[in-house]
């Protein structure tokens, strides 16, 4: 990474964490509408590789469905959800039957697997909301949340840094031809390491194992996650999903460690800590 592109992701990390933060330690519908906010823009990255295919993703619907499963995650916890999920699935076939673009088939399951894959980004809410059904201090989420975050942003900077450092074997050269193993392996350490260590800072609450394994799902879903989103941009032949974002490329780009790593911890926190 050049020195001038560093910068750019230095300042914006910089004007952007902090009112994030924010946001996640306030919670309720504050966070509710930031986690729409990154997954609305990411999924209209995302269609728009597909458009770069020559495929005509439904947007407007996609859009709406994904908002309305995270809504309903928020307000009632994943309850109709079913329902809503097959509900969007005739509406969008429907859509596909008078839409009159060519590859209905592959369009309509672009346009699902997009709202569906970023819907995972929306475990954040469960996460963030666990102390609203049981017996902890409500910031306790938000501070989960920066937890499984700032983990996640430096195992990925670990990655990348001791990568580019001493890296000689490739990972995945098929997808990612930069990642390397020794990369890997140190952005997986250090996000074992940053978990446990953030614990004592935002929530020792938990136990050093619980941050341990925290750590552990991060280091290797998310660098998993990681891998899924570099896929899909080289099959549409880009650096970026898109260059909103100065320094970083898009919300996709952003946010795609992440979407993996949501839902296996909400899991794990649900079936196991609390």
């Amino acid at each position: 990474m050049r020195y001038g592109e560093l910068g750019k992701r230095i300042g914006v990390a910089a004007i952007t964490i902090p009112p994030i933060f924010a946001i996640i330690l306030w919670g309720r519908i504050a966070f509710l509408l930031l986690v729409n906010v990154i997954i609305v823009m990411a999924l209209w990255e995302l269609y728009g590789l597909a458009e770069r295919k020559g495929f005509f993703p439904s947007k407007v619907a996609g859009t709406f469905a994904i908002l309305l499963i995270s809504w309903n995650l928020y307000f009632y916890r994943g309850r109709f959800l079913g329902e809503l999920l097959v509900t969007v699935v005739l509406i969008i076939l429907f859509i596909e039957l008078f839409k009159g673009k060519e590859g209905p088939l592959a369009n309509a399951a672009i346009t699902l697997f997009g709202l569906i894959y970023l819907s995972l980004f929306s475990s954040f809410i469960l996460i963030r909301e666990i102390p609203s059904h049981s017996n902890l201090d409500y910031r306790v989420g938000g501070w989960l949340v920066i937890l499984i975050f700032s983990a996640i942003w430096i195992c990925d900077s670990g990655a990348y840094l001791l990568g580019a450092r001493f890296g000689k074997h490739a990972l995945f050269k098929r997808v990612s031809p930069n990642k390397t193993w020794e990369g890997a392996i140190a952005g997986f350490s250090i996000g074992i390491a940053a978990s446990i260590g953030l614990r004592f800072l935002f929530v020792p609450s938990i136990s050093i194992i619980d941050s341990m394994i925290i750590g552990i799902i991060i280091g290797v879903f998310g660098q998993i996650s990681d891998l899924l989103e570099s896929l899909f941009k080289r099959d549409a032949e880009v650096k970026d999903a898109s260059n909103i974002l100065p320094g970083h490329g898009g919300f996709l780009d952003r946010f795609d460690s992440p979407l993996f790593v949501g839902p296996i911890v909400y899991l794990y926190l649900k079936l196991v800590v609390f």
